[in-house]
């Protein structure tokens, strides 16, 4: 009867030994199949329970197979933990380096899209400062040559009561001949024809420094006058001349900025230039000086 006893003991023994080993190898070629194929969801498998012997006999169940089941689905889920965490720093490190870039490019262009805009407002300040410079130089023309054309008026009326004025002292002239105060006197007819004669030589006399003073009044305002007039004259050339320069200058910018903006594919419009207007002559001159 114990060796009976002793034959189940050392049956079981061997049975459990046999299966313990059988699990190992199983665990450990699972272990192996999933390192090599990476499986992201590891399906856990439960161990399954040998069957029991159905005898009063008392076994002995051994836990190593437990034990090692549960180390390999913990390195498992480590692995896997591990795979996961490098897979998302790989494809983090691309988009990280791709933003940097994109935003380094949108910055570029805002910076280039604010300097052409600043330029752009540049030139246009800059062809307004030159239009308003071309209207008040054409304003100044206008009326240089408004004063120029008065002042030729007014030479004009110089001239002629200078001309009036030297005629009426060639008659004083005339009239202060002895012979003609003596035909003067005598038509009248006088009781003392000596004091007429000296009255008459008198008053002509006096109307000659009169006519004089006056003659000499009117070449100082001719002279001053043409002086005024080639001053003016001198001006008007000036003013023109500048003029014509800022007109051209603003012509030659507005087909460069137009050639710049076919260029660029947009359509530019050229600056409207002002042009001069001829003075309107005076009808009333000044009165002479």
């Amino acid at each position: 009867m114990r060796r009976q006893f002793a034959h189940q003991i050392i049956f079981a023994i061997v049975l459990v030994l046999s299966v313990s080993l059988c699990f190992d190898q199983a665990s450990a070629q699972r272990k192996r199949n999933k390192r090599s194929r990476r499986i992201t969801n590891p399906v856990t498998v439960t161990p399954v329970q040998p069957a029991t012997p159905t005898s009063t006999e008392p076994q002995v169940i051994s836990t190593a197979d437990q034990q090692a089941n549960d180390q390999n689905n913990s390195s498992d889920v480590n692995d896997q933990s591990q795979n996961n965490s490098r897979r998302a720093n790989r494809r983090r490190a691309p988009t990280a380096a791709v933003e940097p870039e994109s935003n380094e490019d949108s910055m570029r262009r805002t910076v280039n899209d604010l300097s052409s805009q600043v330029t752009k407002l540049s030139d246009k300040l800059g062809q307004m400062e030159q239009q308003q410079r071309t209207l008040v130089d054409l304003e100044r023309l206008s009326r240089a040559e408004q004063r120029a054309e008065g002042l030729r008026a007014q030479l004009r009326d110089v001239q002629s009561k200078e001309a009036d004025l030297e005629a009426h002292m060639e008659q004083v002239d005339f009239d202060l001949k002895p012979e003609n105060i003596e035909r003067s006197v005598a038509a009248y007819g006088s009781t003392h024809p000596e004091d007429a004669r000296d009255a008459r030589k008198r008053a002509l006399e006096n109307e000659k420094k009169r006519t004089q003073s006056q003659i000499d009044l009117m070449v100082t305002s001719r002279q001053r006058l043409e002086s005024a007039i080639a001053s003016a004259d001198a001006e008007v050339e000036r003013l023109r001349k500048r003029v014509d320069e800022a007109t051209g200058d603003t012509q030659t910018n507005a087909g460069t900025n137009g050639n710049t903006n076919n260029t660029e594919g947009t359509t530019a419009t050229e600056p409207t230039t002002p042009t001069t207007n001829n003075p309107p002559t005076s009808t009333n001159p000044p009165q002479p000086l």
